[in-house]
């Protein structure tokens, strides 16, 4: 079964899917970062160019991932057998939803810092925490500094050209922890797409983490 696994913003390649990675089978690829940081756009057509060479696939994305999946399948869905995104900021398709508005309208201001180089990087990182409803990370500085150079990098994940209009192409499931307005907002506007919607509960951001995630992709792949 050939199942291609994207990352979010976060760790990349196996390291963001450590229980899948575990459990690999022949024809999984865990999609490795280029470059400094991700873009929706590049990692959609390096999704393609992999599903084209092996005749179509299915897809696992990660929050911020799950912008490139969408996009793939929305500019080619011949090739993409289902969709599976976990916790996805798919933002473009979930626009008017409150905590996603609450979300763009706090970020906005901390992307469009991401080029001014009097703002350092433990300022960046103070800002981006904050905007997030989180702690900054109480890491060294070396690792501080590649954390927001990737993050300085990122592009918002909105605005980049997923349309409510063309859908979800592919069989798609959508997986939440259930902890986050944001995201099951963002779920309930998917599945007013078409997804189906599964809660693992307690799990978390990394949803993939759960015990039982890899057991709730394999049914999805099955379908």
């Amino acid at each position: 079964m050939d199942v291609v696994f994207v990352h979010g913003s976060g760790s990349a390649g196996a390291a963001a899917w450590p229980q899948q990675a575990a459990a690999a089978e022949p024809g999984w690829l865990f999609l490795t970062r280029e470059g400094v940081a991700d873009d929706a756009a590049r990692d959609a057509r390096r999704l393609l160019g992999w599903l084209r060479a092996r005749g179509g696939g299915h897809v696992v994305a990660s929050s911020y991932g799950a912008n490139a999946a969408v996009l793939a399948a929305q500019i080619e869905p011949a090739v993409v057998r289902s969709l599976a995104l976990l916790e996805p900021a798919c933002f473009d398709l979930a626009r008017g939803e409150p905590a996603v508005e609450e979300h763009i309208a706090a970020m906005t201001p901390v992307f469009e810092a991401a080029d001014d180089a009097s703002v350092s990087a433990r300022d960046f990182s103070r800002r981006f925490s904050a905007a997030m409803g989180m702690e900054p990370p109480d890491v060294p500085e070396e690792e501080l500094q590649a954390r927001v150079s990737r993050l300085r990098a990122l592009r918002p994940p909105w605005g980049i050209g997923l349309r409510t209009q063309r859908g979800l192409p592919a069989r798609t499931l959508v997986v939440t922890g259930g902890g986050s307005r944001i995201y099951e907002e963002t779920a309930g506007a998917l599945v007013a797409l078409g997804a189906q919607h599964v809660t693992l509960e307690g799990a978390g951001h990394r949803v993939q983490d759960h015990p039982r995630a890899t057991q709730v992709l394999r049914q999805h792949w099955i379908g």
